[in-house]
């Protein structure tokens, strides 16, 4: 079993989705795109995270993929596998486009540009993992409070830490992390039963974070720091995983390349 999850809030989506492909809407109620696939409608389905979807963002579709497999009442192999697209974000094993000077492990493509049919990833021989490739950011915490607010990534992780998702030295080695996978498990293919173990513990921190918190700051970029904070979390929970299976070093064959479809940028933006 091979699922196909495709995350938006834009109608227009860049990426040739193969037929089998779910979108999960996260725009306009009732404004769902009619394309000839399934559509999981968030607004419906769990208006609970549509309520927060302008603090989860993006991650309002992860957490209603996770409960959306989980309501099938089936148990996973660990064969069977998720990709999860956005609506003009993918992972892929062959590179396209071209590389950025704002996020170099990013390639951009122009929209004129022949994007994959991601029929291809039911055809080929399967792969258990195509994550993006990790990226040297020398420490996270530095690197987080670079770019967003200190007090929301610290709060955030005290919450993971009160409910188990860390222990205390992990969120110590956390925070210490050289490395950093882009998008963390809500772009790329994974085994389905490490995709709901890890966006179930994201979703536990960040209802909890929610229920007491808000982001320090509320304008459109920092109101996305649950997002930000998720990335790096479900990075480190993911890389946790990788050390397991493949031991310190993740083989290459594993490791794809992240690209940003272009809709009239002529550059990529960091948190777009």
């Amino acid at each position: 079993m091979h699922s196909l999850f495709c995350i938006t809030h834009q109608p227009q989506i860049t990426i040739d989705l193969d037929p089998s492909a779910t979108i999960v809407w996260l725009g306009a109620a009732g404004q769902a795109p009619q394309m000839g696939h399934q559509v999981l409608d968030v607004h419906q389905a769990y208006p609970d995270l549509m309520a927060w979807h302008p603090f989860l963002t993006g991650a309002a579709g992860t957490f209603a993929i996770r409960r959306f497999l989980n309501a099938q009442a089936q148990e996973f192999s660990d064969f069977d596998l998720i990709t999860l697209t956005q609506y003009r974000k993918f992972i892929s094993r062959q590179a396209f486009g071209r590389t950025t000077d704002s996020f170099p492990t990013m390639r951009f493509i122009n929209q004129s540009t022949q994007v994959p049919n991601y029929a291809a990833w039911f055809t080929e021989p399967e792969q258990c993992f195509c994550i993006a490739n990790p990226r040297n950011i020398g420490n996270t915490f530095q690197q987080y409070i670079h770019v967003h607010q200190a007090p929301d990534f610290l709060r955030y992780l005290a919450i993971a830490v009160e409910h188990g998702v860390i222990t205390p030295d992990e969120c110590f080695q956390l925070i210490n992390h050289p490395t950093i996978i882009p998008g963390g498990i809500e772009v790329g293919t994974l085994p389905i039963n490490i995709f709901l173990a890890i966006a179930e513990q994201l979703e536990v921190v960040c209802l909890q974070f929610l229920e007491h918190h808000r982001p320090v700051k509320l304008d459109a970029y920092h109101r996305r720091a649950l997002a930000f904070c998720n990335e790096r979390l479900g990075s480190y929970l993911l890389q946790k995983v990788l050390l397991e299976i493949f031991g310190p070093t993740i083989p290459s064959e594993v490791i794809g390349y992240m690209h940003t479809v272009d809709i009239g940028a002529t550059e990529y933006r960091v948190g777009t």
